[in-house]
């Protein structure tokens, strides 16, 4: 059966302006050629996000009546100028008249008539003003640049909004208010509207309260008006508006279009309308509820979990603990304490010696969404389920859902009260009615396949409605399926014309049904009518059951799946055996005053599922794009985690596929690149990245000997279409990107022109001049360990000595030209009459920035400075960057004014305080750890690591708000409502006067680099060519401290011991070691690989290493 988008919708479409109403009345999308002004797509179960809510004041409370679409009781009207809805609320009566005018300027004129009645009206607004497909891709990163502006005009508050990005040259704007009533209150975004208990209870938090009167510049830019109080004796007639621009270059400073508004205003209010009654789309009573647990008891807790580590309370509740088979459980109390809401990422095995597309992939969350954005191979373009939107379960049409009957009603499940996690599963218990149900929803390790089970705890029967949003391909409407049923199994596979079928000629999925009776339909089921009106959705309504499970199968191409459906439990086993195994059994034992070792533990097996994640499936919980490698990236966290877990063959064939990439036309790589069947990359780079592969080209080499690699062969890509070409070695490949570097020398020096940015994406320059005369200070650094490591892995001596002379040349250059009254400046802009200006210094008048982390730490680590000014560098840290949750990136924020570049891009855009913009970004933290293992700063790391680690994270950054504690977070965030106020009281955060939260999850290289800072360079085991080096940092808090880890495949326990000599025992025997030195003086012990091949047994080895 061939399905196909089936939308009818009300259209309204003037001077470009597009608003497309869903025949329930809601709003589906309203457009501006190719900028979406709304951020969702309304849907007939949820409604629109736009909306007024009529607001009645009585005795014993205040009575919420929407007045358009699904969730209004009225009816509607239509004609080709205007929408009517009309109803009563009580004994008043209403009419909102929606009326698209004249450039880009719509109205809803509200009439009330009623008597004796006291009311306020809301006016609710979801906005992106980005390109649709910008906005489709990830809602919360294009909120993070509108800029909201509260301007207080002679009917009250009006808010203003502009997209601070540029959408083809573009910088949209919207304006929202009211003609004729004054609006007393508003706030900006949905989390302050309808808050995180919305999860829990299906009712917007501030639906019956006075809103908050503030900006709230998050990821949900969500614009509500509150009028003042009105008295209906007769009619009253209210007018919001809003308009729209395409293009607003200035800062919003004053209200520019009140003329045009009113001109509009005047016309409109004269229409006169020739409507007829549409007929109504309208969802069954029985399916309009929802319903959440109830909470769990603690003696119920405990009958499920009876043993718990590192248990989280607040106010003496129970809020998470973790399980010893590695799992974290979460109670309901803290989802609703969490900005973002919890959720898993689940994929299946990969293997660990070659890369593997068929990787398959599904998303779900606490608040009763089971299966998202579920994918074989590419995350991107290959899903067949939609991905969740937003983070408060708003609209609840996405992925897969569950409705029960209960009392003759179906209602859909939605914030558990207990949500259990492991690597490949999730757990979902809902109590209720004497009852739990269980629903559990796991992938095989060995398979693509995905199982979801639901029982009743007692055995009751009940039926059930089970939703799939179907997607096949990038984002949901956009593409056609076939759909086949064949007894209790459903295949999809896309349409022919499909962009996906261009590519995967057999891709295909498959669901089937067990244990219970069933119709496959469609969302007929849900409406009045009886008629299909969103063809995306697959419904199951299965027949009285107590229990039942849907697999779903993914291939890549057309092979058959297993049809073994497993365990949980069975399977949980097999995934924490397989990352043991690849983690060479790591596990640490220890006693220490101040560190409890077992969360590194847990942390180390969470976090190398997110680093696997990455790796094969790239996307986390709030990017569900990604699909691609970006080379920094992939160059960092994946390639550095194998490197530590000693899987070189991976890390080989990561370097081939790298290198395969690379442009033929000028040496570069590109910033990212698809590395499946999508033949698909950027045109251009940061001017870091061309240093990357390199690097880790030559790491691979001096850890591995396997200079063979040099002579392997493998193509390159060409400009403009990515073709593949001929072949040539990776030294040859070594040879152009060698020819690129030397390109970008400033002058006749040997300084490195920054290009489109470095490590920080958000201060890529606003303006070509500063690609070509501005210099990164830590961009120069890692060239130099970069070409360092690549002259010591060659053995073409030619090449040698080129790279040789760059080495000398960048780090004279670095010392005599980044170093300015011993601070290393974080650019140098080489200005119109060639002089040196410092940026990111003291010297610097321009930004009122003094310091940068990036070049601190990264000359540390490169060693391209010496050991005085690795010093200086560690003082200024301490000095200027360190705060309670973890170093920042620079000692100030960059100017923000209203979202005008001056100078960098990102970071003067966005309006959120997130992310990068933070100014805490855990990578870097991370390489500030680093940095610190070099100079052997042992107490300095520990408290570093654990200020990231986030199990029990209020144990040592008191300040921090509570997060999920299984997952990698990409920055710390101060608690600032907007970049003027981070701005202010950016100093209160240093001292942890300010709350701190968690940024975005899991989709990050952090996880990677913790995992190998903390074996590498803490535990300190690493293998180079021909020895093991034992390179420790150990917090002198430590009074024992084991790690078990095997070495050179065989199973041991290292003991660390204090001494007042360094010394190695091998099961009892000393053994010969040689005591070396880094640069700054920090002393290690190397043994040779073959005293310990012929010493270790096969097992329960004892290593006793004796540090100072």
């Amino acid at each position: 059966m061939k399905v196909k988008p089936n939308f009818e919708f009300l259209t309204f479409e003037k001077d470009n302006m597009v608003f497309k109403f869903l025949k329930s009345g809601d709003i589906f999308e309203i457009l501006h050629k190719d900028i979406m002004i709304n951020m969702f797509n309304g849907t007939f179960r949820d409604g629109s996000l736009n909306n007024i809510y009529l607001r009645i004041y009585e005795e014993d409370g205040i009575k919420i009546f929407p007045l358009m679409g699904g969730k209004s009781k009225g009816e509607i009207y239509f004609d080709s100028n205007s929408m009517l809805f009309e109803g009563s609320a009580f004994s008043l009566s209403y009419r909102v008249r929606f009326t698209l005018s004249n450039n880009c300027i719509w109205f809803y004129e509200v009439e009330l008539n009623g008597k004796n009645f006291e009311v306020d009206l809301l006016y609710c607004q979801d906005i992106s003003i980005a390109n649709k497909n910008a906005c489709l891709n990830n809602e919360l990163y294009t909120s993070q640049y509108i800029d909201h502006k509260a301007i207080n005009s002679s009917n009250g508050f009006v808010i203003s909004s502009r997209q601070n990005q540029d959408q083809g040259g573009r910088f949209p704007y919207i304006e929202h208010g009211c003609m004729n009533e004054k609006v007393i209150s508003y706030s900006t975004d949905q989390t302050q509207f309808f808050s995180s208990e919305y999860k829990k209870t299906g009712v917007p938090y501030l639906i019956d309260k006075n809103l908050p009167k503030e900006n709230y510049q998050f990821e949900l830019a969500y614009i509500v008006l509150q009028t003042e109080k009105m008295k209906i004796d007769g009619d009253k007639n209210i007018c919001f508006y809003g308009i729209f621009r395409e293009d607003y270059k200035a800062s919003i400073e004053t209200l520019k279009y009140k003329d045009e508004v009113m001109k509009e205003y005047l016309e409109v209010s004269k229409l006169k309308n020739n409507f007829k009654k549409v007929k109504k789309v309208c969802v069954k009573e029985e399916f309009l509820g929802e319903i959440s647990s109830e909470k769990f008891t603690l003696s119920e807790i405990n009958s499920i979990y009876n043993e718990r580590n590192f248990e989280e309370y607040s106010s003496g509740n129970l809020l998470s603990f973790f399980t010893n088979d590695h799992t974290h459980v979460v109670l309901q109390d803290k989802e609703i304490l969490c900005e973002r809401p919890h959720g898993n990422i689940i994929i299946n095995k990969i293997d660990n010696e070659k890369i593997n597309n068929n990787i398959m992939t599904s998303t779900n969350y606490m608040f009763g969404l089971f299966n998202a954005q579920v994918a074989i191979g590419n995350t991107s373009l290959n899903k067949m389920m939609s991905v969740n939107r937003g983070l408060l379960n708003v609209i609840k049409n996405s992925g897969q859902r569950i409705y029960i009957k209960i009392n003759n009603k179906f209602k859909m499940l939605t914030l558990s009260g207990i949500y259990e996690m492991g690597v490949n599963f999730s757990k979902w218990y809902y109590k209720f009615d004497e009852d739990i149900i269980v629903v559990e929803n796991y992938i095989l390790r060995d398979h693509t396949k995905i199982v979801l089970n639901v029982r009743s705890q007692k055995g009751i029967e009940y039926e059930f409605v089970v939703t799939n949003q179907i997607v096949m391909g990038d984002s949901e409407y956009n593409n056609g399926f076939y759909l086949n049923e064949d007894g209790n199994k459903i295949k999809i596979t896309p349409l022919e014309e499909s962009f996906i079928r261009s590519v995967y000629k057999n891709i295909n999925y498959e669901i089937e049904l067990f244990d219970c009776k069933f119709t496959m339909g469609d969302d007929s089921i849900f409406f009045k009518d009886g008629l299909t009106h969103d063809r995306s959705i697959i419904t199951f309504k299965i027949d009285k059951s107590c229990t039942f499970s849907i697999s779903i199968n993914g291939s890549l191409e057309g092979e058959s799946v297993c049809d073994d459906l497993s365990s949980l439990e069975c399977e949980r086993d097999k995934f924490n055996d397989f990352y043991s195994k690849l983690l060479n059994g790591f596990k640490l034992e220890g006693k220490s005053s101040k560190y409890d070792v077992s969360k590194l533990n847990e942390m180390v097996h969470f976090y190398t599922h997110n680093a696997l994640i990455h790796f094969s499936s790239p996307h986390g919980l709030e990017q569900s794009s990604g699909a691609a490698w970006g080379t920094r990236d992939i160059c960092q966290g994946p390639i550095e985690f194998f490197m530590c877990t000693n899987n070189y063959k991976m890390v080989r064939e990561i370097l081939l596929e790298v290198f395969s990439h690379q442009f033929i036309e000028n040496g570069e790589f590109p910033q990212w690149f698809m590395f499946d069947q999508y033949n698909m990359q950027q045109d251009d780079s940061h001017g870091d990245i061309l240093f990357w592969p390199l690097k880790v080209l030559s790491e691979y080499v001096l850890n591995t000997g396997d200079d063979s690699i040099f002579y392997e062969e493998t193509v390159y890509r060409s400009f403009p279409l990515c073709n593949v070409t001929h072949k040539e070695t990776i030294v040859d490949h070594v040879k152009r990107a060698i020819s690129s570097i030397k390109n970008r020398f400033i002058g006749d020096s040997y300084l490195i022109s920054y290009a489109g940015g470095d490590w920080d994406d958000t201060l890529q320059p606003i303006n070509d001049d500063f690609k070509e005369r501005l210099v990164s200070t830590w961009t120069m650094a890692l060239a130099y360990e970069t070409l360092n490591h690549l002259y010591l892995s060659l053995k073409d001596e030619n090449l040698r000595e080129e790279i040789y002379g760059i080495v000398i040349g960048i780090k004279e250059c670095f010392l005599k030209y980044a170093i300015k009254d011993d601070v290393i400046g974080g650019f140098l802009y080489f200005n119109e009459n060639n002089e040196i200006e410092y940026i990111l210094h003291p010297l610097d008048e321009i930004t009122g920035i003094k310091y940068r982390l990036l070049p601190l730490t990264r000359s540390i680590i490169s060693e391209i400075v010496d050991l005085n000014q690795a010093n200086i560098n560690e003082k200024i840290i301490e000095d200027h960057l360190t705060f309670n949750d973890g170093v920042r990136l620079m000692n100030n924020t960059p100017k923000y004014n209203g979202g005008i570049s001056k100078i960098f891009k990102r970071a003067e855009q966005a309006s959120n305080v997130g992310r990068e913009i933070s100014l805490q970004y855990v990578h870097a933290h991370i390489r500030f750890i680093e940095s610190m293992c070099k100079l052997g700063r042992e107490e300095k790391v520990w408290e570093a690591l654990y200020k990231i680690t986030p199990i029990k994270l209020n144990d040592y950054v008191e300040n921090a708000n509570f997060r999920q504690s299984n997952v990698y977070f990409s920055s710390s965030d101060g608690a600032f409502n907007t970049r003027y106020d981070f701005h202010e009281r950016f100093n209160e955060l240093r001292n942890g006067d300010v709350k701190v939260k968690g940024g975005w999850r899991i989709y990050s290289s952090g996880p990677g680099i913790y995992i190998s800072q903390l074996i590498s360079n803490i535990i300190g085991i690493r293998e180079v060519k021909d020895k093991i080096i034992f390179d420790p940092v150990i917090s002198k808090t430590f009074e024992e401290l084991k790690c078990s880890y095997k070495i050179l495949g065989k199973e041991s326990e290292i003991l660390y011991k204090r001494d007042k000599d360094l010394k190695i025992k091998l099961n009892g025997e000393e053994i010969n070691f040689i005591c070396e030195k880094n640069i700054y003086g920090k002393e290690f012990m190397s043994v040779k690989k073959q005293i310990l091949n012929e010493k270790l047994r096969d097992r329960e080895n004892v290593i006793e290493l004796f540090i100072v």
